[in-house]
């Protein structure tokens, strides 16, 4: 249930606390692999519905939109936060990366990372700020809001994680506006 817009929220390291979305609520939007890594690529029914309508919008404009990651369960990005800590030296750098568990995004199901396609065959790595300088990126920086998405971590955002322009929420729905109601307004303090 989203946080009441009144509310004070206390963050980790810059991060809002979200629950794990209901798996029944979430719809396969794309499936996303190298080689042979593969896994499915789950959003939210309505965010994904929306997400269809993006790419589709982008495709007859002769981009490729490629959707990486989406939906996370708590124990799955533990693993990740874990491996950046061990990386990083500390959880505090580690979370100007990778959110902590019960701390991301990805829990909803209402945010997404994005790739460029041609970009990918040219050498661009997914998941960089390389992607800022794509023309995938330059379309949804003037298109994504038309189809209900922000991005969640421009430069210098005050939350204090690290630029991401590969990683949109959706904002479409009046339950998206509420997940996301905290963030959008802003740590407090």
């Amino acid at each position: 249930m989203p946080t009441p817009a009144n509310s004070t929220v206390v963050t980790k390291y810059g991060h809002f606390p979200y629950a794990e979305i209901s798996r029944d609520r979430l719809i396969v939007v794309a499936s996303y692999g190298r080689k042979e890594y593969q896994r499915y690529v789950e959003m939210e029914r309505e965010a994904g519905l929306a997400l269809f309508r993006l790419i589709n919008a982008a495709r007859d404009e002769g981009l490729w939109i490629i959707p990486i990651s989406g939906f996370r369960t708590v124990d799955y990005q533990a693993q990740l936060f874990n491996r950046q800590v061990q990386k990083q030296g500390s959880e505090a750098a580690a979370a100007r990366i990778s959110a902590p568990p019960g701390y991301s995004e990805h829990h909803t199901g209402l945010a997404i990372d994005l790739g460029d396609g041609f970009a990918a065959g040219e050498g661009i790595p997914d998941i960089t700020e390389r992607f800022g300088q794509t023309r995938a990126y330059q379309w949804l920086q003037k298109n994504a809001k038309d189809y209900g998405f922000e991005l969640s971590f421009p430069q210098n955002n005050p939350q204090g994680v690290m630029y991401e322009p590969w990683h949109w929420r959706y904002v479409g729905s009046e339950y998206a506006r509420q997940v996301f109601a905290a963030a959008r307004r802003g740590p407090v303090g």
